[in-house]
C-alpha cells in the first residue's frame, strides 16, 4: 500500500473566521464533498456527518458532491477548497493528505482553511491478488514495491505516478469503518 494511505483522516474544513465548530453547527450550511466515488471525501464523509447527527438531505441548505458541480478544478478536493476559499460553500470535506499536498505545493496558503473536525484515522487503499496467488510471487511482488526509493530515477517515476513517498506492506488493520459503511450500502 502507498504510504499516504496508512491512517488517512476526513477533515471537514471551513473558512478561519467562520462560526462552524462542530458537526451540529452545520444545520442550514451549504457542504461540499469531493468526488461521489471517493472513500474519504464522498462515502465516509456522508457516514461522518451522519454519525454526527447530520442527514445531508435534510439538514443542509446544500449539499452536492463534486461530480453534481460544474467543476472548478478537475481534482475533486481541490475543488472542495475552492468553493470554500470563495464562500460558494461553508463548510466541506477532503482528506489531511489533500491539505498537506496542496499547502507543500503552495497552492494552500497555511491559515487559509480550518479543519473543525477529523475522523478517526483509517487505512484507505492497497493493492491485493486473488487469494490463490503464489505465496512466493506475492512475496517478490511486495519486496519489488517496498523496495523503491526516490532516488532511483525508475522508482521515483513510479512513486510520483502514485502521489507517495513510498510503499508499504499491505496490512489487514484499519479496514474495519470502510467495510462498516461498504456492508450497509451494499457495496460488499
Amino acid at each position: 500500500m502507498r504510504d499516504i494511505d496508512l491512517n488517512l483522516v476526513t477533515d471537514f474544513i471551513t473558512q478561519p473566521h467562520s462560526g462552524i465548530m462542530t458537526i451540529e453547527d452545520l444545520r442550514g450550511k451549504r457542504f461540499a464533498f469531493g468526488a461521489r466515488g471517493s472513500v474519504e471525501t464522498g462515502l465516509l464523509a456522508h457516514r461522518f456527518l451522519q454519525q454526527g447527527g447530520i442527514d445531508p438531505r435534510q439538514d443542509l441548505s446544500l449539499a452536492t458532491f463534486c461530480d453534481e458541480r460544474q467543476p472548478h478544478n478537475p481534482d475533486g478536493q481541490r475543488d472542495v477548497v475552492e468553493r470554500i476559499l470563495s464562500g460558494e460553500y461553508d463548510a466541506g470535506a477532503v482528506s489531511n493528505v489533500a491539505l498537506n499536498k496542496m499547502q507543500e505545493a503552495g497552492t494552500l496558503t497555511p491559515g487559509s482553511v480550518r479543519v473543525f473536525w477529523s475522523s478517526p484515522a483509517y487505512s484507505h487503499c492497497c493493492f491485493t491478488a486473488h487469494s490463490d496467488t503464489d505465496p512466493e510471487l506475492s512475496r517478490k511482488i511486495t519486496q519489488a514495491f517496498v523496495s523503491m526509493v526516490s532516488d532511483d530515477p525508475l522508482s521515483k517515476t513510479a512513486l510520483d505516478a502514485e502521489g507517495c513517498k513510498s510503499f508499504l506492506p499491505g496490512i489487514t488493520e484499519g479496514w474495519e469503518l470502510l467495510e462498516e459503511v461498504a456492508d450497509e450500502e451494499g457495496l460488499i
